[in-house]
């Protein structure tokens, strides 16, 4: 079989099935011609009959050439040969043929190999041979053109002839219809086997999208493709579900569009990147903020890859959007703790050395005092190392309170309740006006009984003590009428407090440093200088802030706000 195929066919292997039987339908057409002319050779020999002898060894020639022309692949050739051959050589055989020997029977196998042979493509082709087939027949049968000298047959060998071509006509006729059966029937093998493998690449197909679908689920992706032909992106469900829409909504977008959406402060990057993806074609990633529908700015981890044509240009941007906000608000988290953690060691540090200063002091003029109260037995001495004594310890009390202060502003958490604001302040200045006698000061309170605060009133305690205080140690006690005054007033959930006195008052150089730990605005200051540095940190707390209007000589505001937290 094999050495057949490369007789007939120049090779054993034709990869392509329909070029192979199309071969194959070719070679047995040519060998129809040989057998047939060497059928009636041997016939008209037999009966002694020269006539066409010649004309049968140029049948057989061309049937020769036929396969040649189909052996070297010159199928289009080969085809036209054998159908144009085929109508000659039937039309010159009925022309000269009794017309009850038979030959026309062939003339529909010429019209059923031109309409195989052409093929479904070509089939106008096939459906004009078909009608030539039918014509040159007609003629043939209607006229006596005597091209071919016409065979002296007695009635016997016209059954016989009629005999043969009915056989030979109705086998070259079933030979085409075989064909035809045998490359139905292989055509629909191969389309059950293509169905088996479209149901199974449909499963598999279905399971990858199921996977694909339960990735990005899991993943909580939002996936969206941006074909630049027609400046559209495809968004899909759930990237609309992260930014806030519903299905309905945002179909489709433009690039525009999504820029639209990016934090003023990420768009110029961003635009910078997109620039740069279609430049390199290489895989993309930025973390990005994109506005969602109720106005908020949301992190997204940005990701995606370029497909590009034929031309190398970029054609589809494939990508993927992934919420990142928590992630992105747990760093800046981390970042607030880690700048508050180096300042709390910058101000541990300062806050060793200053205090260890601060306590040394007072320990030591007590420890002299004590070994001075050892050598007198004056009573009057007595009196005075004890009331220095007093004063010693009363300073490192102050100083103990202002660090339990400060300690507990850091540590605790905020304990909100709702306090009239008025109580709050008479209580404290009542408190120190016991602690610190002083019949000449002044103290007036200008605040509605009414006004009442939702804040945490162990820390606003501490902001009052502080700031009072300081107004009551630097006063002017020599003028006629020291005093302090205090006004409150809350606005649009904005409480503001002034404290003003007629002190000392502080130079301008100072102004922006008091508010630091251990900060002395002059030697002469009382305190340790952290006292000032605990109001500004329980403020901050409490989310406030404080500033500071004095004027060396004249007098001092001090003037804190913070929020009423309802």
């Amino acid at each position: 079989m094999r050495f057949f195929k490369k007789l007939f066919l120049g090779t054993d292997y034709i990869p392509d099935r329909k070029v192979y039987k199309y071969s194959m339908l070719r070679v047995q057409f040519n060998l129809m011609f040989i057998a047939s002319a060497l059928f009636y050779f041997g016939l008209d020999y037999y009966n002694g009959i020269n006539t066409f002898l010649p004309f049968y060894c140029f049948i057989l020639a061309m049937g020769v050439v036929g396969l040649a022309l189909n052996r070297f692949r010159y199928y289009s050739l080969s085809n036209g040969f054998i159908i144009v051959f085929s109508n000659v050589i039937v039309f010159l055989f009925a022309d000269s043929d009794s017309l009850f020997g038979g030959v026309f029977f062939y003339f529909i196998g010429s019209s059923l190999a031109s309409l195989i042979l052409f093929g479904f493509e070509r089939r106008r082709w096939g459906i004009s041979a078909v009608l030539i087939s039918i014509l040159i027949g007609m003629v043939a049968f209607n006229y006596d053109f005597n091209l071919l000298p016409t065979p002296p047959y007695d009635d016997p060998s016209i059954r016989v002839s009629f005999l043969v071509n009915f056989i030979a006509g109705t086998l070259s006729c079933a030979l085409i219809v075989y064909f035809l059966i045998n490359e139905n029937h292989h055509s629909e093998k191969k389309l059950e086997q293509n169905q088996q493998q479209l149901i199974s690449a449909a499963d598999e197909l279905r399971q990858n999208k199921e996977r694909f679908e339960m990735a990005i689920k899991g993943a909580k992706a939002g996936i969206y493709e941006w074909n630049l032909k027609d400046n559209s992106i495809f968004i899909s469900e759930y990237w609309k579900e992260l930014l806030g829409y519903s299905k309905d909504e945002l179909d489709p977008i433009t690039i525009e569009t999504f820029i639209s959406f990016i934090h003023p402060e990420n768009s110029k990057a961003s635009y910078q990147a997109i620039q740069k993806v279609m430049v390199t074609h290489e895989p993309y990633q930025s973390e990005i903020r994109l506005q969602t529908k109720q106005g908020a700015y949301k992190w997204f981890l940005d990701s995606g890859l370029v497909r590009t044509d034929n031309e190398t240009n970029t054609s589809y941007v494939l990508g993927s959007l992934i919420n990142i906000d928590d992630r992105k608000n747990a760093e800046h988290e981390i970042v607030l703790k880690n700048n508050q953690l180096e300042k709390l060691n910058e101000e541990l540090d300062r806050f060793v050395y200053s205090a260890s200063h601060d306590m040394r002091a007072p320990l030591s003029s007590l420890l002299g005092l004590i070994d001075l109260s050892e050598r007198t037995e004056q009573v009057e001495d007595l009196r005075i190392y004890h009331r220095m004594m007093k004063d010693r310890v009363k300073v490192m009390e102050g100083f103990i309170k202002e660090v339990t202060d400060y300690s507990r502003n850091t540590r605790l958490e905020l304990s909100l309740g709702k306090h009239q604001l008025a109580l709050l302040v008479n209580g404290v200045v009542d408190n120190l006006a016991y602690a610190l006698v002083n019949k000449k000061m002044q103290v007036r309170v200008d605040i509605n009984p009414g006004l009442v605060i939702s804040t945490d009133a162990s820390r606003l305690k501490i902001v009052l003590n502080n700031l009072i205080s300081n107004a009551y140690k630097y006063q002017r006690h020599s003028i006629e009428n020291p005093f302090i005054a205090i006004q409150a007033s809350l606005s649009d959930n904005l409480l503001v407090v002034h404290i003003e006195d007629n002190g000392l008052g502080i130079d301008k150089e100072h102004h922006q440093k008091i508010f630091d730990m251990f900060y002395r605005a002059s030697e002469n200051a009382e305190g340790s200088g952290l006292g000032l540095y605990i109001v500004k940190e329980t403020l901050e707390k409490l989310g406030g802030s404080i500033s500071v209007q004095s004027e060396l000589g004249v007098g001092s505001t001090f003037s804190f706000s913070l929020p009423n937290m309802n």
